[in-house]
């Protein structure tokens, strides 16, 4: 099944809506949603390319399968895939606090099960005993990710112009949970940073 996403639905839903051509009116304004902002990356994903060659769209696909399924089960919505990183966003938008503290704890479950799951993947495992990753990763040599979580606001819209257009969420919040994904792994040498 192919999917637009949370942000795609909308735009689509915007020009669908009073619309009387059946082009795509890529200059609808955004809207400004509350969300929790996860941003999740594939650990040594340049190695993993280098090594990989043409094999590495079946490696992404296989962990995206895995953050795809458990974000979705935990309330969320992967927005963007972008080779080695993804950004997922629980909405957060006009719901009661109790609700917010729920899709909180929510986010940080499937980042968890996310990497329990990545961890436990067979089908993952073969990357652990994969001769070109093994002498390049020496004994690091398993799949990993690491991950950003922020709670803050964002702009919902396209971005992109009539050849091509992206639903996706932009604001300093997004920068925040990069830049917590960013710590995680390089400064602390840890798996998840949430603020």
């Amino acid at each position: 099944a192919l999917g637009f996403g949370e942000a795609g639905a909308n735009i689509v839903s915007s020009n669908m809506s009073g619309a009387s051509t059946s082009g795509v009116n890529a200059t609808i304004e955004g809207s400004r949603v509350d969300c929790i902002i996860g941003y999740a990356r594939i650990r040594n994903f340049g190695t993993a390319i280098e090594v990989l060659q043409g094999n590495v769209m079946t490696f992404v696909n296989q962990v995206a399968e895995i953050v795809h399924g458990i974000v979705d089960q935990f309330s969320g919505a992967v927005n963007r895939n972008a080779g080695e990183t993804f950004l997922v966003i629980w909405r957060t938008e006009e719901a009661p606090q109790e609700d917010v503290t729920k899709l909180a704890e929510m986010s940080v479950a499937a980042l968890a099960r996310i990497l329990a799951s990545v961890h436990s993947s067979p089908v993952l495992a073969a990357y652990r005993h994969h001769p070109g990753l093994q002498q390049r990763l020496r004994g690091d040599c398993r799949v990993d990710l690491s991950f950003g979580l922020h709670h803050g606001w964002t702009i919902e819209g396209a971005v992109g112009s009539e050849f091509k257009i992206d639903a996706s969420y932009v604001s300093p919040n997004v920068n925040i949970a990069l830049s917590l994904e960013q710590a995680a792994s390089q400064i602390y040498g840890g798996s998840v940073l949430v603020s």
